[in-house]
């Protein structure tokens, strides 16, 4: 009769042999340069309506920003295949709409992404250009990596962009053609930076980070009011203000506008931080 414990510790050296084979599995197949990939969808016809645009990522140096008008949806990779996985998705509903979604993942629940690292491999990278004339709203779900976004030329009105871990970068190089209706960007732990958001000038902007730094810079040409909420539970937070609009909040007293004078912009703001601090700046 076999003792438990010897039955115990045949079963860990099944386990160990099992993982011997699987990291050298990986290394293997991390030794490949990653291969080039390209997926493209026809723009949606101009008669329908505003779409949206579904984004989950994970793993990956990510960038996003406008492609040329009437062009494609295109995507740009670089990753190993045995590794990673690449996929989109277009449907039309029956009235009008459309949603375009794109998912990026590993294939192993193993992380796999974390040996690369430790091997000093190249992360994989995705690039996605969406035509500057295409209306749509966006929802961008970053799991883990590094997520790069560009909203200068790009017909977008709503955005809705979370991030579980790793990187964030939201600028706006140039003005939008239309003010966003609003951009909502929420983070839980990593590092988020918001940059001349003033050029897309939301009627609404909601930042909230649970854990980590934060950085939201509101320079750039607001056309609207807006009404600002930044948050941060734990960590820092920097909130740097425009020049050229009045500030409704922050203790500051409004300021009195003459007679006849065209009113600029009013950004009515608030924050809040548990554990940290939000920093403001002009």
């Amino acid at each position: 009769m076999i003792k438990r414990w010897h039955l115990r510790a045949f079963i860990a050296c099944l386990g160990i042999i099992a993982l011997a084979v699987s990291v050298i599995f990986l290394v293997q197949h991390m030794s490949e340069e990653p291969e080039a990939h390209m997926l493209t969808h026809d723009a949606p016809p101009t008669g329908l309506g505003r779409g949206k645009i579904l984004l989950s990522l994970s793993s990956a140096m990510v960038t996003l920003e406008a492609g040329p008008p009437g062009g494609p949806l295109r995507v740009e990779s670089s990753f190993d295949p045995d590794v990673y996985t690449l996929e989109q998705h277009y449907e039309e509903g029956n009235d009008g709409d459309w949603t375009y979604s794109l998912d990026f993942h590993e294939r192993s629940l193993l992380h796999i992404s974390v040996i690369s690292i430790w091997l000093g491999k190249r992360s994989p990278i995705v690039t996605i250009l969406i035509p500057a004339d295409l209306p749509f709203d966006l929802e961008a779900m970053m799991e883990g990596g590094y997520l790069v976004m560009d909203f200068a030329d790009l017909a977008m009105s709503t955005a809705d962009v979370e991030l579980d871990r790793g990187v964030l970068q939201i600028f706006v190089s140039d003005p939008m053609g239309v003010p966003m209706e609003r951009l909502s960007v929420t983070g839980r732990i990593g590092t988020m930076r918001l940059d001349r958001l003033g050029n897309a000038s939301p009627d609404t902007l909601d930042v909230h980070h649970r854990f980590g730094a934060a950085q939201v810079v509101l320079h750039g040409r607001w056309r609207t009011d807006a009404d600002v909420d930044f948050q941060v539970a734990f960590g820092t937070g920097e909130l740097r203000l425009p020049g050229d609009v009045r500030i409704d909040g922050l203790g500051r007293p409004l300021e009195i506008l003459h007679e006849r004078e065209i009113p600029p912009p009013t950004l009515r703001i608030s924050t809040h931080f548990d554990v940290g601090n939000i920093r403001v700046t002009d």
